[in-house]
């Protein structure tokens, strides 16, 4: 199998749905974009149901093995949020495509997208319970609607730039000032 070949082909459906969603994308499209037939993409890819899945997938598994990874290295709950949203931050900026397909699949009804990061919610919402068991968060939380907090506006900040610019355009030439003023925002907002 030519990996650069099938990661070339990943790539260029991730820009294809993240522009378009699925049901707007062709194989064709796909193939065209990526320089390659069909018939190569139907070699990797069963259907067009099982790209979206692998794109989906791929790109997940890239930040969610990497934030696996800090829950069991950082030990301060407090350091954990602010590293997890700076790492989730640094993760959008470096794979701008990313919030868009996956607006794409919440708007087209995808179930599958709980169901991937349901470990990362499981164990991110136990560390934050037993931080608010011990005294160091606050316990008239609900620790999802944190996590809910930090991903959607960290990825409202990259997919409504054109908008949010208009308010205040220093936080698109100044984004390390704005990811740690939300990261401090929300520090304050959940210690006791």
């Amino acid at each position: 199998m030519d990996t650069s070949k099938k990661q070339k082909i990943l790539n260029q459906a991730l820009k294809l749905f993240a522009t378009h969603g699925f049901a707007h994308v062709s194989i064709s499209m796909i193939a065209k974009q990526a320089g390659v037939t069909k018939s190569l993409i139907f070699h990797h890819f069963e259907n067009k149901e099982q790209l979206w899945e692998t794109v989906k997938e791929t790109f997940f598994q890239q930040y969610a093995a990497s934030q696996m990874n800090l829950f069991e290295v950082e030990k301060d709950p407090i350091e954990l949020i602010r590293k997890s949203m700076r790492f989730y931050f640094e993760f959008v900026k470096n794979n701008p495509l990313i919030p868009r397909f996956f607006a794409f699949a919440h708007l087209e009804n995808d179930e599958k997208c709980g169901q991937m990061d349901e470990p990362l919610i499981t164990k991110g919402s136990e560390l934050i319970k037993q931080a608010q068991q011990n005294g160091l968060m606050r316990k008239d939380f609900n620790p999802v609607i944190l996590v809910m907090n930090f991903i959607t506006v960290i990825n409202q900040y990259f997919i409504a730039e054109c908008h949010f610019k208009h308010w205040d355009n220093s936080m698109y030439q100044q984004p390390e000032t704005f990811i740690e003023d939300f990261i401090e925002l929300t520090i304050q907002g959940i210690k006791p």
